[in-house]
């Protein structure tokens, strides 16, 4: 990769905020002219993805690669339409939601449901959003319920469940925006999908846990509750469990799923090893740890939870205790 040297330090910093993508406007406002900009292209040092959008190569370090991808994505979009608002896919990115694949649909829509030619692979869909979007970075998105609803049409199932489940999570969408959703998928006709909101559950931190969570209902053992705290006799908290299925008669399964982002350091496997002991000590709880190189191969793990489930006589719908 070219150097960037000379370049206006402001305007990378922009750039890397931005997927490294920058538009004309913030080129010329940071003073890189046209004739700077066709040398900078010509030399192969910047891209030129779309009639005015240049790509700077600018990455920010900090960032997973696959999130890059994402907001290139989004900016790339939203750059080569100046006037438009994000949708779908690249909507929900702006909301935060979390479990998008790592290549979006990207799509826009125009001031009132205007015609465009598709351009640099972005849609363009004749939506009015008038009323319905909201200002996100500095940028016009559809609001989060409209674009779940737009995204219904290009992710997968899990995918949908993943970025509901975060966004209800992080409180960016509540219950009754899920209500909202429902009416607005079966006034879109998408009546065969209005099945997707009712496993929806905000309790699930991660999308690792929304997976495996899916895995388990699809195998017919959906579980019994979810980030159930567990303590002591003396009240003392022992932990909090990301799967749960009551055996009966106090004994519990509690499925484990270890995103590595969380669990890679020595401190935090320390505690977690402290934790599991503390909860295995009373001899009444199973523990089956997963991680997400697990959930690529879904039936080792529903096959295990199944073992358990079927040898420990566990029953749906038996009442919790409290």
């Amino acid at each position: 990769m070219r150097s960037a040297a000379g370049l206006p330090p402001p305007l990378l910093e922009v750039a890397r905020g931005q997927g490294g993508l920058v538009s004309t406007a913030q080129c010329e406002e940071h003073g890189v002219l046209t004739s700077r900009r066709s040398r900078l292209v010509a030399a192969g040092t910047w891209k030129r993805p779309a009639r005015g959008v240049y790509d700077t190569r600018e990455r920010d370090a900090t960032m997973h690669e696959f999130d890059q991808e994402r907001w290139r994505t989004v900016w790339l979009a939203l750059k080569s339409y100046p006037r438009s608002a994000a949708v779908g896919e690249i909507a929900l990115m702006m909301h935060g939601a979390e479990g998008l694949p790592r290549r979006l649909t990207a799509e826009v829509a125009l001031p009132r449901g205007t015609y465009a030619r598709p351009r640099a692979g972005v849609r363009v869909r004749q939506v009015d959003l008038r009323g319905h979007a909201v200002k996100v970075l500095g940028r016009h998105a559809a609001r989060a319920p409209l674009a779940l609803v737009q995204a219904m049409r290009t992710l997968s199932r899990d995918s949908w469940v993943q970025c509901a489940d975060s966004l209800l999570h992080k409180k960016v969408v509540s219950a009754q925006d899920l209500v909202e959703v429902r009416a607005l998928a079966r006034r879109a006709g998408l009546v065969e999908r209005l099945h997707w909101a009712d496993l929806v559950d905000g309790r699930a931190e991660s999308p690792l846990e929304t997976e495996a969570r899916l895995r388990c209902v699809d195998a017919g053992f959906p579980p019994d509750d979810l980030q159930r705290e567990f303590r002591d006799g003396e009240g003392k908290f022992l932990g909090r469990a990301d799967l749960v299925w009551h055996l009966g008669d106090g004994r519990w399964l509690i499925v484990e799923i270890d995103g590595g982002a969380f669990h890679s350091t020595d401190d935090q496997l320390g505690r977690d090893a402290v934790r599991q002991n503390d909860l295995l000590e009373g001899g009444r709880t199973i523990v089956l740890r997963f991680r997400g190189a697990h959930l690529r191969q879904p039936q080792g793990l529903t096959e295990r939870i199944g073992r358990v489930l079927t040898r420990s006589g566990w029953q749906p719908g038996r009442a919790l205790p409290t």
